[in-house]
Order: C-alpha cells, then structure tokens, then sequence
C-alpha cells in the first residue's frame, strides 16, 4: 500500500497540525532546506502526535541523527548517501548496540509510549537514505542491501543536478525516468522500501503507479504561497 507523505519545512505547531489533519499517511520535518532548528524541531514532534514523524537531517552524521531520534522522530531520512558505507554509518546511528551505536538517552521520544520500554520502541525506527547523486545511483544497489536500511529516498533535485540537468521535481527526461525505476527495483530486490520527492498530484500517481511505496505529494510552503497566490486571484477577478 502507498504511503502519502507531506513535507513540513515551516517551524509552527499549529500550522504543523493544520497540514497534517489533511490525512497523510506520514509527514516529514525538512531540518536541511526547512526553517527547523532543533528547539522548533522538538516543540513541533511533541505537538504533532500522528501520523508517523520522519526527519530529514541536516548530514549524515550520528550526532544529528541520534538527536532527531530521541526527541521523537519515528524515522529519519538522510541526505546525499552515496556508498554503502555511508549507508551502514546511517543505519548504525539509527540502532542500539549490539545492531549499531546510537547512544541511549531517548528523553522526549520515551514519551511516545508511557510504560513501555523504549528500547523495544526503537527496533521500529525508519532509515532512509536519500539517493540523489551519480555517485550514489551507481551504488544503489549495494546501499539497498545494507543491513539496517529501511528504505530509499529519492531527491530529484540534487538527482538531476549531478547528472547534468539542472534542478527540478516531476521529471520527464528518460535519463531520470531511468535512474527512478533503478532506485525503485534495487530496493524492491533488497526488501526495501522507495520513497520519492513530488510536488504535483498527478505525478505523485504517476510515481505510485510506477511501484515506490512512499510519495511526497505535499509540502507546506508550497501549498501555503500557492493557496495565498489562488485566493488573490480569484478576489481580483
């Protein structure tokens, strides 16, 4: 079953819960291009309690990825991965000894479900790596089968920019139609799940249709500076 996913990048809980009521599946706060930083980050995942909360991290790194987990991330969704080592430093940040390194200290995420051990909790992280470089196209399906990782993320922009295409969402260029349905079977071969970044309805149907089990249909500001843009319009005749 395809999972919708809406991308939050505005730091504001009640805006936050206003987008999320419109019934995605999942929701995911940007703290890389967003305007998140981890005090807004916090206040939004303690005041948004469902759907799923995935967090896009600043870089690959432990520390930030471990953070975003123990304020209550149930899942996060790391940039430019582009070999399978980078892969196993993700999926290691992601879990507890003896499976990875993640340092135990969860603090808000315990919250999440009272009484019962967080420790268990956190076998069900997320850990998606982001593909969106040559470099890591080439070596998708070896960070498909790395242990730990749940699932593959595209970033079309980046995608595109490394492949000499300028920047840009719900592309048609058989090049980057190509490197989609090579990220979507390396982790359909691995068990894996694909993700990829949209920003039209009918594109989002499209990418569904082609087999990746989570699509970004939605982002905030998007939706926001368009709806504010329509209205206008309309009023103005």
């Amino acid at each position: 079953m395809v999972q919708y996913n809406g991308w939050i990048g505005i730091p504001e809980p009640y805006a936050n819960g206003l987008f999320a009521q419109a019934g995605f599946d999942s929701v995911t706060f940007d703290c890389q291009h967003g305007a998140f930083d981890e005090r807004a980050l916090a206040v939004s995942l303690q005041a948004l309690k469902a759907p799923k909360r995935l967090v896009r991290v600043l870089w690959n790194e432990p520390a930030l990825i471990g953070k975003a987990l123990d304020l209550g991330a149930d899942g996060v969704i790391v940039p430019l991965v582009n070999s399978a080592a980078e892969a196993r430093r993700l999926a290691e940040a992601c879990r507890y000894p003896p499976k990875g390194n993640r340092s135990f200290g969860p603090g808000p995420a315990a919250l999440k479900a009272p009484g019962e051990p967080y420790a268990s909790l956190a076998d069900h992280i997320e850990a998606w790596a982001m593909i969106e470089t040559r470099e890591a196209l080439e070596a998708v399906e070896a960070i498909a089968g790395t242990p730990g990782v749940d699932g593959l993320y595209v970033g079309p922009n980046d995608l595109a920019l490394s492949l000499g295409l300028g920047p840009g969402s719900n592309r048609e260029e058989p090049e980057i139609l190509a490197a989609l349905a090579r990220i979507d079977r390396a982790a359909k071969a691995a068990g894996k799940l694909s993700g990829v970044f949209c920003t039209t309805p009918a594109y989002a149907r499209r990418m569904a249709a082609l087999g990746f089990d989570m699509v970004t249909t939605a982002a905030d500001a998007v939706v926001f500076a368009d709806a504010a843009r329509r209205i206008l319009q309309e009023a103005r005749g």
